[in-house]
C-alpha cells in the first residue's frame, strides 16, 4: 500500500496525516500561548508538570521518561533549580542518588498555568454543539492510542 492510497471510504492517508499534523500543530501552540510564564520553555514546563503531577523522580528517570539524554536533562533542571521552581534532595533510600522535586513556587506555577488553559478550553468547548463535543471526546481517546503506539 504506497502512502497516498484511500483508507477505506475516508479520506486519503495523505489528507488525514495532514490534516490531522496541522490541527494538532495549531492546537498545540494555542495551548502553549495559554501557559501562565514565558520564563521557562516548553520542555522544562513538561518536566515540572511531571514533578508536579507524579512526584519525585530521579535525573535518570526524568531522562528516560522525556526520551532525552541525561545531560540534556541536567541542563533543563539546572535551570528549573536556578529559577526556584525544583530542588535537589538526597534520595532518603540511597544516599548516591538525588531525586528531584517541584518547590511549592514551581507547583503554583504549574496551577497557575493549568488555570488559564483550561479557563480558556472551556470557553473554547462550550461553543461546541453536545454532539461535536462527544465527537472531540472520541477523537482523543484515538489520538491518546496513537501517541501511545
Amino acid at each position: 500500500m504506497t502512502y497516498c492510497e484511500p483508507l477505506g471510504t475516508g479520506p486519503a492517508v495523505k489528507d488525514l496525516d495532514e490534516n490531522l499534523v496541522s490541527a494538532i500543530s495549531r492546537l498545540q501552540r494555542r495551548l502553549r500561548s495559554e501557559k501562565a510564564v514565558d520564563q521557562i520553555g516548553e520542555t522544562q514546563r513538561l518536566v515540572l508538570v511531571r514533578l508536579v503531577r507524579e512526584g519525585p523522580h530521579t535525573l535518570g528517570e526524568l531522562s528516560e521518561r522525556e526520551r532525552v539524554k541525561p545531560p540534556s536533562m541536567n541542563q533543563t533542571i539546572n535551570s528549573l533549580v536556578e529559577l526556584g521552581y525544583v530542588e535537589r534532595q538526597d534520595d532518603p533510600n540511597d544516599g548516591r542518588k538525588v531525586i528531584l522535586i517541584a518547590t511549592e513556587t514551581g507547583r503554583l506555577l504549574i496551577d497557575e498555568s493549568r488555570r488559564r488553559l483550561y479557563e480558556w478550553l472551556q470557553g473554547a468547548l462550550s461553543t461546541l454543539s453536545e454532539d461535536e463535543r462527544d465527537l472531540l471526546g472520541d477523537a482523543a481517546a484515538l489520538i491518546g492510542r496513537i501517541a501511545d503506539s
